[in-house]
């Protein structure tokens, strides 16, 4: 079940976030990701429309959407990882939002392909800011946009 976050949830959503964004980005220090979490604590998750994919009372994932527009985080917990979890919170934003962007590190080859098989298209490069990482911008929408860059295989 997709449900909204909620404040007792906040907990296991950072340790999620913790864990996943460790074992996903091994190209960033540990430290980097350890320094975020009050970060995201204290900031993002309060300003964000956040939800968590629960089963049997476990939350298995959650994802934040920064201005009703933007990916800002979805993240699955390790121990549930390649069982569809991510594709069902993407399936249910593309509901409730007519576009998505979001950002990926380009050296996560696993989430690119995630959100490339989830019809994102590739609209920019740039350069993560806090981490000095390659980032792609990617959008989904409703309706076909032009500008779309084709990258990597799968592309369109």
């Amino acid at each position: 079940m997709i449900r909204k976050f909620r404040e007792p949830d906040e907990a296991k959503v950072l340790d999620i976030w913790l864990r996943a964004s460790i074992e996903a980005h091994g190209f960033v220090g540990e430290d980097y990701w350890k320094k975020m979490l009050p970060v995201i604590k204290k900031y993002y998750l309060p300003n964000t429309d956040s939800f968590v994919f629960e089963d049997k009372h476990q939350i298995k994932a959650f994802m934040s959407i920064i201005d009703e527009k933007h990916i800002g985080a979805l993240f699955v917990d390790p121990k549930f990882q390649n069982q569809k979890i991510g594709t069902k919170l993407v399936n249910y934003a593309k509901r409730l939002y007519p576009e998505l962007t979001l950002k990926v590190f380009i050296k996560n080859n696993d989430a690119l392909r995630f959100y490339q098989r989830n019809g994102f298209k590739i609209i920019a490069e740039q350069t993560d800011e806090g981490t000095k990482e390659t980032e792609l911008l990617m959008s989904w929408s409703l309706e076909c946009k032009s500008g779309h860059q084709k990258r990597f295989p799968g592309d369109s």
